[in-house]
């Protein structure tokens, strides 16, 4: 158990540890696009981009784009859909603010129907989704409400499995209007980047495109390490409890 533990430990520091260095590795590289003679040679590039854009900017029945969208979200629950690349498709199709509006409803909706989905089918649920995180699960089983939320923002911030901890959040009853305020939270800021990294798509070698995904890269290193050591002083926590429960049965006898 303990050299489980020790691996997923040193692994999700390697994780952690990894996204950070890509994030400055590509901001390094951020400044080196900025370069004239650079950016003299992709001129051909930008100009292909740019008639998508405008192709895309045109598109008939905008209505139907965000109902189109809107669908993928709900794809998301039952097919290995990847949210970001939808998110990127509103920032791609729309203005950033209408775009990070429709991004944040369609996770909304994805976020509702699998907490609703995990409610219905029990808690008998929760052993299934987290026969791979035993950690988790030991924690999830003896924690306060409050530890919960506090978690449910971590495994939003890090890329922990979103339809996985919906439906848990759901076999465990959490408040759904509590869950819903916490998980928007915690997917903000990745919402926010991948909004703007859609709507500058065709620009790829710009700050305005780059500096984006260094913040996403920053922030999911960040808080991979940070959410790795919350749940080792959470283990350890409720380890040092378990084993203190016999003795102090003894000492009562």
């Amino acid at each position: 158990m303990a050299r489980k533990r020790l691996t997923r430990s040193r692994l999700l520091d390697f994780l952690g540890v990894t996204l950070l260095v890509l994030a400055v590795a590509l901001f390094c590289a951020a400044l080196l696009f900025q370069d004239p003679d650079f950016l003299a040679r992709y001129d051909d590039l930008m100009q292909r981009l740019a008639e998508f854009e405008y192709a895309v900017a045109t598109l008939p029945y905008r209505g139907l784009v965000v109902v189109v969208i809107l669908l993928l979200f709900l794809a998301k629950a039952v097919i290995p859909l990847p949210i970001s690349a939808v998110c990127v498709i509103a920032g791609m199709a729309f203005r950033t603010p209408i775009a990070i509006l429709i991004n944040a409803a369609g996770y909304l909706l994805l976020t509702a129907i699998k907490y609703f989905w995990g409610k219905h089918l029990g808690g008998g649920l929760l052993h299934k989704l987290l026969v791979r995180y035993e950690n988790v699960e030991r924690i999830l089983n003896n924690a306060d409400t409050r530890t919960k939320g506090v978690l449910l923002f971590g495994f939003r911030l890090v890329s922990f499995p979103i339809n996985t901890i919906s439906q848990v959040y759901g076999a465990m009853q959490f408040d759904l209007r509590r869950y819903l305020v916490i998980s928007m939270l915690g997917f903000l800021p990745k919402l926010l980047s991948y909004s703007f990294i859609g709507r500058h798509v065709y620009d790829p070698f710009s700050m305005a495109f780059i500096l984006p995904v260094v913040l996403l890269l920053a922030v999911s290193g960040i808080s991979l390490l940070a959410v790795n050591r919350v749940l080792a002083f959470y283990n350890d926590k409720i380890k040092n409890k378990e084993a203190g429960r016999p003795k102090e049965s003894g000492a009562e006898h």
